[in-house]
């Protein structure tokens, strides 16, 4: 029988590290199978194929995929309703081509958070949701079926892991935000084992200078092949490495990393430190795109994946070099279909080929927008993407501001329903669960600081200048 999310998450704190680690396993037997049975191997193959397309085999692809979830689109409620008042016929669809689709509106992510139901097909395969926070904050509702996160993941397996010369098959050690260490104060371990996918999982919200000794421990006794997970997760540690000079006396494969920014610098130090490459996977909680590192360097979209655009405030396209919103249109999903989606973050096309000759994957000079400050706790540590309150029932989006080393703001935007329960809820989140012996003061606004550029950052770090000096050599 496979364990709830309920049964993880109300009795999974009260067992010692060996149930914890049973738990798991039994989870992750269920969900390998979900993900990684069934459809898998055949989409995984599909995909590796047209790895050696021409661009006029993939632009045909892209085309007919594109006209079919068009007119799944049609069949829900919220696209309908939008595209007859923009003057769209159902007859249209079927000549549309990706240059098209400036003709019709782009989807806020508002509208999907808000009415998750009215993107539904009004017919359809029996679905599964889960509900998730991507980087802005907003928890959304997505909706898929086994067969098509077993296409997902195969997307990831054929071009993240393949191009990176790994597997997800391989022995792994992954990074990320799952609570699982119960408590900010734990005195370790940091990892916790499921043996069912050959998985060491390690927690993002306890990495620090009295830490990393355990981590690295972690890491020889496992000795993955791949390591995965939160970009700015391993950059902390691999500056700790360095700067206490531990290593893992083995070469990983490699590591592919995503949900923040990889940049040329924190790539320097990743691969000093792990004695191995860190590849760019970018995508979303959504899985409207998927863009994959190559091995010369560069960030390909999958169009086979999700068509992804790069348009100005009026929604119309730009040309490389030029920032702008960066909106996907998803190919795979024909349960939930996304169409236009505005996925919150900016980015450039490059105009330089790559020498890879992958020609049918256009290049991503850049993604702008995806590095958030971490929160430094009272004892050193470092964690990143410690502000997602999706499981707070009436808090609908939130940022939290570090002012000092002991006190964290949240500003959050919440529903008529926000009560005192919902406060204790978040100050244990964030206290008890992740930093320690901190202050939480809770603000209620109606809306969040943004950026120059229009982002909404999650995590804002306002530390006075001592305490941000002191930070850096604890």
């Amino acid at each position: 029988m496979t364990p709830s999310k309920a049964v993880l998450r109300d009795v999974y704190p009260r067992l010692g590290t060996n149930a914890q680690n049973a738990l798991i396993s039994a989870y992750g037997l269920w969900y390998r199978q979900r993900r990684l049975g069934g459809h898998f191997s055949r989409a995984a193959a599909d995909f590796r194929a047209r790895d050696r397309w021409t661009p006029e085999q993939m632009r045909a692809h892209v085309e007919t995929e594109l006209r079919r979830i068009l007119r799944c689109a049609w069949d829900t409620r919220y696209y309908r309703r939008r595209w007859s008042e923009s003057g769209i016929e159902p007859w249209m669809l079927g000549e549309f081509r990706p240059e098209n689709l400036p003709f019709l509106p782009i989807v806020p992510k508002h509208d999907l958070r808000r009415a998750p139901d009215a993107f539904l097909r009004r017919s359809g395969p029996l679905t599964l949701e889960e509900s998730t926070s991507g980087s802005t904050g907003e928890p959304v509702v997505v909706t898929s079926t086994a067969r098509l996160q077993q296409t997902w993941m195969a997307a990831r397996e054929a071009r993240s892991f393949a191009w990176a010369g790994a597997s997800m098959l391989h022995r792994k050690a992954t990074i990320g935000g799952r609570p699982l260490v119960p408590r900010a104060d734990s005195a370790g371990p940091y990892h916790r084992f499921n043996f069912a996918e050959r998985q060491c999982y390690l927690s993002a919200f306890h990495i620090g200078p009295r830490t990393v000794g355990a981590y690295v421990d972690a890491l020889r006794e496992w000795q993955p092949e791949v390591l995965t997970g939160y970009a700015s997760s391993y950059f902390s540690l691999a500056r700790l490495m360095l700067e206490s000079g531990r290593s893992l006396g083995y070469r990983p494969r490699a590591l592919i990393l995503c949900a923040d920014k990889l940049t040329a610098g924190m790539k320097a130090v990743i691969r000093d430190a792990f004695l191995a490459r860190a590849y760019e996977e970018y995508g979303s909680v959504e899985n409207a795109a998927l863009a994959t590192e190559c091995p010369a360097g560069s960030l390909h979209v999958s169009p086979d994946f999700g068509i992804v655009e790069i348009v100005d405030e009026d929604g119309q396209p730009l040309g490389p070099g030029q920032e702008g919103r960066i909106v996907c249109t998803s190919l795979l999903n024909d349960v939930q279909p996304l169409i236009r989606y505005e996925i919150g973050d900016l980015g450039r096309w490059s105009d330089r080929p790559c020498p890879c000759g992958r020609t049918q994957f256009p290049v991503l000079e850049e993604i702008v927008g995806r590095i958030e400050d971490a929160v430094i706790g009272p004892d050193g540590r470092e964690i990143v993407r410690i502000c997602s309150l999706q499981d707070v029932p009436h808090v609908v989006a939130s940022q939290l501001v570090q002012e000092r080393l002991d006190l964290l703001r949240v500003r959050v935007i919440a529903d008529d329903g926000f009560n005192d329960a919902d406060e204790r809820m978040i100050r244990d989140i964030l206290a008890t669960r992740r930093l320690g012996p901190v202050r939480v003061a809770i603000e209620r606004v109606s809306e969040l600081e943004k950026t120059p550029g229009g982002k909404v950052r999650r995590v804002i770090r306002r530390l006075p200048a001592m305490e941000e000096e002191l930070a850096t050599v604890t």
